[in-house]
């Protein structure tokens, strides 16, 4: 398998997102709601696998990345109280075949819009309906994408500082965010500044491409791939979708 898209940062992928937290409760009441194994696709460094795995759930995580995957094997190789009930793997969320089925399937922090076509969306799609058992649940969580937005050309975004620990150095991070209408994607290039001890300036750019897609277009295609919408909420609290809520998180049912 290729450089997966994640290798390049993995290293401060958990530092990027510290702060990042709200989704996690949510997705291990739901873990704990279906009564049995979960399954994540895209796991990453176990940001929402591990707390999953410490109320006693069997979880597997599924990842392209091989460089976020050894952070999160580092993780739960240090916690004996959750190692029994991790599995973690390389893998293709749009194939993968793992000869188990599981009460529920997610995929968090937008990583289904790293699949850029209908026929990559629909092959994986139709992968988590294979590993569903009867009536077992899937959970996707898209961006919510706002006209504004798209109307304009280009977005330069300040995206604030992160301490890098193994560096001693503060990260200053910003973007610049172009979509593209026709192809529906959003290409990012984000840019990573730092200064050393001596006073030497580093920088370091990452580009990557997603998808977005609207309310009724995502409903559609999830109903055409054996599932019906269970539920559509706006934000990780439960709240009603609308159309600046800034997330659309599906709750999907296997039909």
């Amino acid at each position: 398998m290729s450089e997966a898209l994640f290798d390049r940062i993995a290293r401060l992928y958990d530092y990027e997102q510290k702060e990042f937290v709200k989704d996690i409760p949510f997705y291990v009441e739901y873990a704990k709601k279906c009564g049995g194994e979960v399954l994540e696709l895209g796991c990453g460094t176990g940001r929402v696998l591990i707390p999953i795995a410490r109320e006693g759930i069997r979880v597997t995580g599924l990842d392209a990345s091989e460089e976020m995957l050894n952070i999160a094997h580092k993780k739960v190789s240090a916690d004996e109280s959750i190692s029994n009930n991790v599995t973690l793997l390389r893998g293709d969320m749009k194939d993968f075949s793992l000869g188990k089925k599981f009460a529920l399937i997610y995929i968090a922090f937008r990583s289904f819009q790293c699949l850029l076509t209908k026929i990559d969306q629909i092959a994986c799609l139709l992968c988590i309906h294979d590993h569903l058992i009867n009536d077992g649940r899937c959970i996707i969580d898209l961006f919510a994408p706002r006209h504004d937005y798209l109307a304009k050309d280009k977005l330069a975004l300040d995206l604030g500082t992160f301490y890098d620990e193994e560096n001693d150095t503060i990260i200053a991070r910003r973007s610049e965010v172009h979509y593209d209408l026709i192809k529906q994607t959003l290409h990012e290039d984000r840019f990573y500044e730092s200064k050393d001890k001596d006073g030497n300036c580093h920088h370091r750019v990452w580009s990557y491409d997603i998808s977005y897609l609207f309310r009724y277009e995502a409903e559609l295609l999830f109903e055409k791939s054996g599932f019906r919408v269970e539920d559509l909420f706006g934000d990780f609290d439960s709240s009603s979708y609308n159309y600046v809520s800034g997330e659309q998180i599906f709750v999907l049912r296997k039909s």
